[in-house]
């Protein structure tokens, strides 16, 4: 299963809210998101359509807890691609009264088109609300890899809430904006999004729904990606030096070589003339392990300053300069 899935999963299986106006909220919530409201047969007509099978059991609660045992029907639909989805159906009795103390409609017949402050009164209630929200409509891209796993991850941490209009959207910004979570609306075709992006601004969502443990897989999945991410750039490193190490112990090497093919190597000076045997000998190694070898251990610079004067004499000798 995903990351959303598994952190929806383990809101679902929470205890119900002791207060009435957050099981209001949380209700309402869940209706606005996940709902399909209307008239059929003459009837109010209400139903969730949601992919987490306990859900019906969390609205059944919700549900008894405002107005005693009702009943609601469940419906599975098993899709093309495997998934299942699961229909939560109101009795026709009791859904004209759901919809109007969960203010989803006015005694009037009608939408309330914005989140009414009525039911995010409390601080309480729009975290209720916010978490209805999240069971209802919320998704994110998040990976979590495996810590053995060494490629970068390049998805990020985005996690949405899908509505059906900007007036929502951007009244469930500015919910998660009173508890510090910085969100962004767009339109995705017929649908308007409310997105955050930042990691510790998810990890503060999940936090805020109740998610424990999807707070705790997601703060070891910092830690891992922040590790794979040292090591990836320790590597990057390492192999830059090597090829920089190999690009230029073939540049020493083809002086060398030429320096041995025209004027001869017994015509260097004797540091020069050893220095140029060991690099023969050794294509491989280092600065540090070709100082060591010397008759006389130089310092890595040292290795370094002699070797770049052999190349610049076998670049006079390309030249036809007469080397001194």
């Amino acid at each position: 299963m995903s990351f959303s899935f598994d952190a929806k999963s383990e809101v679902a299986k929470l205890d119900i809210p002791n207060n009435l106006c957050c099981t209001k909220a949380e209700l309402s919530a869940l209706i606005r998101t996940c709902g399909q409201f209307g008239i059929k047969d003459g009837n109010f007509y209400l139903e969730l359509v949601t992919e987490l099978p306990d859900l019906f059991a969390r609205v059944n609660a919700l549900l008894k807890k405002l107005y005693g045992n009702v009943e609601l029907e469940l419906i599975r639909e098993q899709k093309q691609n495997g998934a299942t989805k699961f229909h939560i159906v109101f009795d026709v009795e009791n859904t004209k009264k759901v919809v109007q103390d969960c203010y989803i409609v006015r005694t009037t017949g009608e939408f309330y088109a914005n989140i009414p402050r009525d039911v995010v009164e409390n601080d309480c209630c729009k975290a209720s609300f916010i978490r209805g929200a999240f069971l209802g409509c919320a998704s994110a891209n998040i990976v979590i890899k495996d810590m053995n796993d060494l490629k970068k991850h390049s998805g990020g941490y985005h996690l949405e809430f899908v509505f059906s209009s900007m007036n929502l959207a951007s009244d469930f910004a500015h919910l998660l904006s009173e508890f510090q979570i910085t969100a962004k609306v767009m339109q995705r075709k017929k649908f308007f999004v409310t997105y955050i992006k930042e990691a510790e601004l998810v990890s503060d969502l999940l936090a805020l729904v109740g998610a424990s443990n999807a707070v705790m897989v997601l703060q070891n999945e910092f830690a891992v990606r922040e590790v794979r991410n040292n090591l990836n750039r320790q590597l990057n490193c390492m192999n830059s030096n090597l090829e920089k190490m190999v690009e230029a112990s073939l540049k020493q090497i083809e002086a060398i070589e030429l320096i041995r093919d025209t004027i001869g190597l017994e015509s260097l000076p004797q540091t020069l003339y050893e220095l140029c045997l060991l690099r023969l000998a050794n294509p491989e190694e280092n600065y540090e392990n070709l100082s060591k070898l010397m008759t006389s251990p130089l310092t890595k610079s040292g290795v370094n300053h002699r070797l770049r004067k052999i190349v610049l004499i076998a670049e006079k000798i390309k030249k036809g300069e007469t080397n001194e």
